[in-house]
């Protein structure tokens, strides 16, 4: 039985690496990719692999590291905790990732420096792992649970059964680490983890065909914005795929800064600016928006000029009749004047909102209202006919 799952797990740690090899290499690159994603993909499966390689002898005279030291578990509770932030499209500045990563870090040269024993090494990995999985569950059940707008709807629709395998993965490898693992002799180390990964190679296994059947999800969060566009279309483009043109040499270290950051800001503004289409309090500043999203107010600058189809002056209005759009389509003007639309959409002026409205959509907002309902009118005829049929 034991050879049955230890081929069982070479053949799921082989899948693993090819969706991180068909991820990475896809042809379509314009996205964003959850990059701790592929990390956990990439550790499941090089773990197998070379467990499999070291049952059947094909190590030679290498050993399997994965067998001697297992102080590279203090590394995983903080992949999966920044796995879910990004899956629940929390944003988490890069001062905050290091500070995770240096604390595990620490903990890993404190283990080697004082030569902890097996007893002491189990309780500090038990606090440290526990505060890691209570943040989890506590995470991923508020927002599961919390009330969406339309547009969260569609994201929640989406990853809902996708946060509750990849939990229950990490679930696994929590209980094994603190409950199982320890209970093994040091000269069963190697058999208390051949057992571990065939018994769970089945979980991975069927991760990996959800995956298959779900691509948006493998290849990252731009395809799943992607997906929700069909519904939740934006109703003014404000960003373009494409950069505009080549860059002044004046932009040059900036875009050097940022390159690497491009599609993970714009992906996050986006994510803003369907929370201030539902609900528009106030007009966000530059300088606000860098605060946000844990940049310089240079980078938002080249965004704008390279990446933009408006200025930052003209976003601000676009922000303003995208929420006014909103509105419209929730029947605000049924019982509401066009001016007090105006004064709620934070316009200083009916005139300043009639002519922004204009501009941007074509047409005014009453012809706007008019035209939806129309839409409206034929939607109800096409379905009270169907019915009398």
């Amino acid at each position: 039985m034991w050879i049955l799952l230890s081929l069982l797990s070479f053949f799921v740690g082989g899948l693993l690496l090819l969706l991180v090899g068909l991820s990475l290499f896809d042809v379509k690159r314009n996205h964003l990719s959850n990059s701790f994603f592929f990390a956990i993909l990439l550790i499941a499966g090089v773990q197998r692999v070379a467990f499999g390689l070291d049952e059947f002898g094909e190590l030679g005279s290498f050993s399997n590291p994965f067998t001697q030291s297992l102080l590279f578990a203090y590394f995983i509770p903080p992949i999966y905790f920044f796995f879910f932030r990004s899956l629940l499209l929390v944003h988490t500045p890069r001062k905050v990732v290091l500070l995770h990563f240096g604390l595990a870090l620490f903990l890993v040269l404190l283990a080697l420096g004082l030569e902890w024993g097996k007893g002491s090494h189990q309780a500090v990995f038990l606090v440290f792992s526990t505060a890691y999985f209570g943040n989890l569950i506590y995470s991923v059940t508020r927002y599961l649970r919390q009330r969406k707008t339309q547009r969260d709807l569609q994201h929640f629709k989406t990853v809902r059964v996708w946060a509750y395998l990849m939990l229950g993965a990490f679930a696994i490898i929590y209980f094994f680490a603190n409950f199982f693992y320890g209970q093994g002799l040091e000269s069963t180390q190697k058999e208390v983890l051949g057992q571990y990964y065939g018994v769970t190679s089945p979980l991975w296994l069927f991760i990996a065909f959800y995956l298959l059947k779900n691509p948006r999800i493998l290849f990252g969060e731009l395809r799943l914005m992607e997906h929700m566009t069909p519904v939740l279309l934006e109703e003014i483009s404000i960003w373009r795929v494409k950069k505009k043109g080549p860059t002044n040499e004046a932009d040059q270290g900036v875009e050097k800064q940022v390159e690497g950051r491009v599609e993970a800001l714009i992906f996050s503004l986006k994510k803003m600016e369907q929370g201030w289409a539902e609900e528009l309090l106030e007009v966000p500043s530059l300088k606000t928006l860098a605060f946000r999203l844990d940049c310089p107010q240079s980078h938002l600058k080249y965004l704008f000029k390279y990446y933009g189809n408006f200025s930052y002056g003209e976003y601000v209005n676009v922000l303003k009749v995208n929420f006014a759009i909103s509105l419209i389509r929730k029947g605000f003007l049924l019982k509401h004047t066009i001016d007090t639309l105006s004064k709620k959409a934070l316009f200083q002026s009916g005139n300043t909102f009639y002519l922004n409205f204009k501009k941007l959509t074509g047409e005014s907002s009453s012809e706007f209202h008019a035209q939806l309902l129309e839409e409206k009118g034929r939607t109800a005829g096409s379905s009270s006919v169907a019915r009398e049929a």
